[in-house]
Formats: C-alpha cells, sequence, structure tokens
C-alpha cells in the first residue's frame, strides 16, 4: 500500500508542477507608455516676403473692329473687300450702284462746290471782321457774314455725309475678316455688309470679382501666358468702375502689341499680376474651420491645441489671407482639425 500511495502523490506532485508553469507564462505584459499626443501636421506662420501672384483667364480681342454698313438702300454696284485680304484706312471697299443710290459723279460735284463756298465765306467773314473793327462797316453786315459762313460749313456737311451714304472705306488699317453681301445684292440702311479687324494690337478682356479688382491698376504691367505657352506682357488700359450687370464683375481691359501676328480673337491666355495682401499672412484652407459662423484656426501652445479666431480675406486656390488672430511666429495645425479638440496634446509633424 505504502508504493501506491507514494506513486499516486508522486504524479499529483508533477501535475500541479506542470499547470504552475504555464499559468506563469500567460501573465499579462505591462501597460504600454501613456500616448504621447495626436500627430497632426504644423505650419509655423511667416509674412510672405515674395509677392503672391493673382492669375486670372482672359480672351483676346482685336485692339479695333468695325461693321460697316450703308445709310442708303440700293444695289451694290462695286464690292472690293475680300475676306483675308489687308486694307489701308480710307480705302474704298463697296459702292452702291448710281442709279438706285443717286449720281455719285454728281455729289462729288457737290462736295467741291460746297468746298469752294465755305472757302469765300471764311474769305468774306475775315475781310469783314477787319472792316468792323476799325469801324468801316456796321455789326449787322458782319452777322451776315457770320451768318453765310455757318451755312456753307453746314452745305459742306450734308453733301459729304450724302455721299459716305453709298460709299463704305476702312476707317482705319486692317484685315477684311466678313463680307456679308456681294456684288448685285440689295443693302438696306445700317444692315452689316463688312466686317473690318486690327490685330497689329490685342485687347485682353477678363472679369475680376470685387474682392480682387483692386490689384489692378491702369497703367500696370502683367505677365500673360497664351494658351499655347508664348509668354507676353500688357499693358492694363482700363478697370471699370461699375460692374457687369450679367456677370456681376468689374470688366478689366488689358493691350498689348501683335508684331508676329501669332495672336487672333478668340484666344485665351492666363494673366498674372502681383496680390496686394494686407497683412502678408496665409494659411492654408485646410488650417480654417467655423464655429457658430466665426471663422477660426487652431494654433500650438506648449504642446497643445489652441481656438484663436481670425478675418479673413482673399482666397487663393488652396490658400486664404488672414486679416488678423495670427501674428508670425505662431504655430498652426494645418489639417484634421475636424478631430482635434482645444487642449489636446499636439505632436507636430511637417515643420
Amino acid at each position: 500500500m505504502s508504493k501506491k500511495v507514494c506513486a499516486v502523490l508522486l504524479l499529483l506532485l508533477v501535475f500541479i508542477t506542470g499547470c504552475g508553469g504555464k499559468a506563469a507564462e500567460e501573465q499579462p505584459a505591462e501597460a504600454a507608455p501613456e500616448s504621447k499626443g495626436k500627430v497632426a501636421p504644423v505650419m509655423t506662420v511667416k509674412i510672405q516676403s515674395e509677392p503672391l501672384l493673382l492669375s486670372a483667364m482672359a480672351v483676346a480681342r482685336p485692339g479695333r473692329e468695325a461693321e460697316l454698313s450703308f445709310n442708303a438702300s440700293g444695289t451694290i454696284s462695286r464690292m472690293n473687300a475680300v475676306v483675308g485680304k489687308r486694307v489701308d484706312k480710307g480705302q474704298l471697299l463697296a459702292v452702291l450702284d448710281a442709279q438706285t443710290a443717286g449720281s455719285r459723279t454728281a455729289r462729288q460735284l457737290d462736295i467741291e462746290d460746297a468746298r469752294r463756298t465755305l472757302a469765300r465765306a471764311q474769305e468774306d467773314f475775315q475781310r469783314y471782321q477787319a472792316l468792323h473793327d476799325a469801324g468801316a462797316v456796321p455789326a449787322v453786315e458782319l452777322e451776315n457774314k457770320q451768318l453765310a459762313l455757318e451755312n456753307a460749313a453746314s452745305r459742306l456737311d450734308r453733301a459729304q455725309i450724302g455721299y459716305e451714304d453709298t460709299a463704305l472705306t476702312a476707317p482705319f488699317a486692317g484685315t477684311v475678316v466678313k463680307v456679308s453681301r456681294r456684288e448685285g445684292e440689295t443693302a438696306g440702311p445700317g444692315a452689316p455688309v463688312i466686317k473690318i479687324v486690327d490685330l497689329s494690337q490685342i485687347k485682353l478682356t477678363l472679369d475680376v470679382d470685387g474682392v480682387l479688382v483692386n490689384n489692378f491698376n491702369s497703367g500696370q504691367k502683367v505677365k500673360i501666358a497664351r494658351e499655347d505657352g508664348v509668354q507676353a506682357e500688357g499693358t492694363v488700359t482700363s478697370v471699370a468702375l461699375l460692374t457687369d450687370t450679367a456677370t456681376g464683375k468689374y470688366p478689366v481691359e488689358i493691350n498689348l502689341g501683335n508684331a508676329d501676328g501669332g495672336w487672333r480673337g478668340g484666344m485665351t491666355a492666363q494673366v498674372e499680376v502681383p496680390r496686394t495682401l494686407a497683412t502678408g499672412i496665409v494659411v492654408p484652407l485646410s488650417a480654417l474651420g467655423l464655429d457658430e459662423e466665426k471663422r477660426f484656426v487652431l494654433v500650438v501652445e506648449n504642446g497643445l491645441a489652441k481656438k484663436c479666431y481670425v478675418k479673413v480675406g482673399q482666397v487663393m486656390t488652396d490658400d486664404i489671407e488672414i486679416l488678423s488672430g495670427l501674428t508670425e511666429g505662431q504655430r498652426v495645425i494645418t489639417g484634421g482639425i475636424a478631430y482635434i479638440v482645444a487642449g489636446e496634446k499636439i505632436v507636430a509633424k511637417g515643420e
């Protein structure tokens, strides 16, 4: 019996020893060290030393353009205008038939006679002016000569207008881009017949928001990049004082030369001008939050997030100008602010 008892006790001892070893291996590990804080991207506020550029889309138009029409009705007897053809200032482009619009030869003679009459009236008035000053003729005679001079000038004006009613001439040197009537066709008063443009100068037009329009000033030089990458420089010639009723924006015009003829009407371009910043402080839009209609940013002070209310200015693509509420040297959280609360510990990333 004693041998059996010893054997049982030995087995129990081995079992207990084995169980005790396994229990020791499953003891929980030591607690992890306390977290240092939430990791967040942070930037240090700096005053912009280089001017930021404002970029806007503009559309090219001819420096000058004109649609020509007759002031009388008739059949077009001559059409000298050809699309794509260069024309000089004053060049005759089209004529109405003399049978339907009156004799052009008679109109020319009328103009020449009116010029001679005006010249005589001017000579008479100057002679009578001298005689009147010398007391040789009464004032009423001088007044009669003055009236004759005015009548002669009026007659010449009427004669020239009548002649121009039946002829179209180029108001400036340029290129014909459209001919709406051909020889033998009827043209009425005011109906477009010929369109010419002057592409020696190009006019760029753009519409600018009210918060940005003060970045443009007449006489200002601006950088221009055409849609094909060609770079140029232009001059601001006009900044509207009133908004366009259709767009609600301020039209701005820029002129530039086109000596090589590379610019055409309808081309687009990017215009760049230096922005005028009130403070020079700019932060990413992702740093800005809204709290009960108030704008704020989160700054890091002593390792903790702190809410600072700010006043904002111009938006620049992905950035925004800060007018007040931030100073140079402060550290601003630039992302993930929706998941951070004031007073939370912050581990800066990206400075």
